[in-house]
């Protein structure tokens, strides 16, 4: 009998009050307000950890065939970042759980210096990413159409933001 008619949910009432969109907006990350400039060493030292990271990419093996192909390029081969990829694999998994738990963990460092560490870290996480989410694209996978011109564009976009987040480091301010 299809005349009973059961609600097995409440109702649902109508509020009195309506939504309203914030003016400002709410996706912002707070950083502590700096007060004045950091000294010279800790903007100095800040850039180390992207230097690092510029090291440890393997942007230079992304730039490399795109160099070799196109013979203009040739010579700066040897200019491009991933020398440091001759040291010991377990290399790597050190200096991240150093770096981690031995300065962005310590409240003793400043916040400036601690957030310049983990924004390399994350940097060269990112671009870790990219990689192995690039590989499930048949196109731009090494061996696809448009490979080459691919990974030199990841490269040099990694570079560029690097540069940026050294200059940012340098002037004292977050990126």
């Amino acid at each position: 009998d299809r005349s009973h008619n059961i609600s097995v949910l409440p109702r649902q009432r109508k509020s009195s009050t309506l939504t309203q969109a914030k003016k400002s907006n709410s996706i912002s990350i707070p950083f502590p307000k700096m007060k004045e400039k950091p000294e010279w060493w800790w903007r100095t030292l800040a850039c180390l950890p992207y230097l690092i990271a510029l090291q440890m990419s393997d942007t230079g093996f992304y730039i490399q065939p795109f160099m070799e192909h196109y013979e203009l390029f040739g010579d700066l081969v040897y200019y491009v970042p991933g020398a440091i990829k001759r040291l010991p694999y377990w290399f790597t998994m050190i200096y991240f759980f150093l770096a981690y738990f031995g300065v962005v963990k310590k409240k003793e460092w400043p916040h400036f210096f601690r957030y310049h560490v983990i924004m390399a870290m994350l940097l060269e996480t990112m671009l870790q990413v990219v990689w192995y989410s690039s590989n499930f694209f048949p196109l731009i996978h090494f061996n696809g159409a448009f490979g080459i011109e691919y990974w030199a564009v990841v490269a040099l976009a990694y570079v560029s933001v690097m540069l940026e987040c050294i200059r940012c480091a340098l002037a004292g301010k977050y990126v």
